[in-house]
């Protein structure tokens, strides 16, 4: 038979836990990608967005506190008082230890605001850890591109007409509403993909190029849509130049059962 619910040990259960999901959530905010690049590549870590995770960071800190108040209130009061007064002496009680904790909080406060180390050598660190997920090929043409819809994006960067970018999302069998009216982050959340993937299908380079990210994944099917080619056709050229390959294959793992980069075979189809 249980006894009395105790709110002691409940609030201690739960500050347990909020303290464990807070050294999580800010661990992996500490190194998370900034969030024009989180945004960009639709990054997720344990199958949580950025701002998920920021979520539970900014939640489980105001259950945190809360049950903190709890805690000093109806848990540790009196002996929180103690520490201000003593029956057995006048005065202060406990001078040094809230000297110290007051020093080592003001020291942190002001060691953060002037920017000293080891203060300073931490958020450089976690600047570095940010950044480092953000490579050049990964990178928006322009800040927040998401948010731009693919005709704001095709006038800022003079990309092609609108009618061309429409084509080519048929021919992947993108669905969208309007590149007027609908943002790349609407338009890749309606498709499972992400906003970086649309712009290499709809920018020249996704035609032209092997610049971008991913095109290394895409099928010689892929390129031959994009292309308006045969696949059979593409695999006939490169059989013609000694490459065995299957319509299927990826251009990457063309290369490497022919010891080719995926630049050689993409160059012979897009002849």
């Amino acid at each position: 038979m249980s006894g009395k619910f105790s709110w002691r040990a409940f609030i201690s259960f739960g500050l347990t836990y909020a303290m464990v999901i807070l050294l999580v959530s800010g661990l992996i905010l500490y190194v998370s990608p900034p969030g024009r690049y989180a945004h960009w590549v639709n990054w997720t870590l344990c199958g949580l967005t950025k701002e998920e995770w920021q979520g539970l960071h900014t939640l489980f800190s105001f259950s945190f506190i809360l049950l903190s108040i709890f805690h000093l209130f109806s848990a540790n009061w009196k002996a929180f008082l103690s520490y201000f007064r003593s029956k057995k002496q006048n005065g202060f009680n406990k001078k040094r230890e809230f000297a110290l904790s007051t020093l080592l909080i003001l020291a942190v406060f002001l060691g953060t605001y002037f920017s000293v180390p080891p203060f300073e050598n931490v958020m450089t660190l976690g600047e570095d850890l940010t950044n480092s997920w953000e490579n050049t090929e990964d990178r928006a043409p322009v800040p927040h591109a998401e948010l731009l819809t693919l005709a704001e994006l095709a006038d800022q960067l003079r990309l092609e007409s609108t009618d061309e970018m429409t084509r080519k999302l048929q021919n992947h069998q993108i669905k969208f509403e309007d590149v007027h009216t609908q943002t790349l982050e609407e338009m890749a959340a309606a498709n499972n993909t992400t906003p970086a993937e649309l712009y290499e299908i709809v920018s020249k380079k996704a035609g032209n190029s092997m610049q971008g990210s991913g095109v290394g994944r895409k099928t010689l099917e892929d390129f031959a849509t994009e292309l308006n080619k045969n696949a059979d056709d593409l695999v006939q050229i490169l059989k013609d130049n000694n490459i065995q390959a299957d319509k299927k294959q990826t251009l990457r793992t063309i290369g490497e059962n022919n010891d080719l980069p995926p630049r050689d075979v993409y160059e012979l189809i897009s002849k």
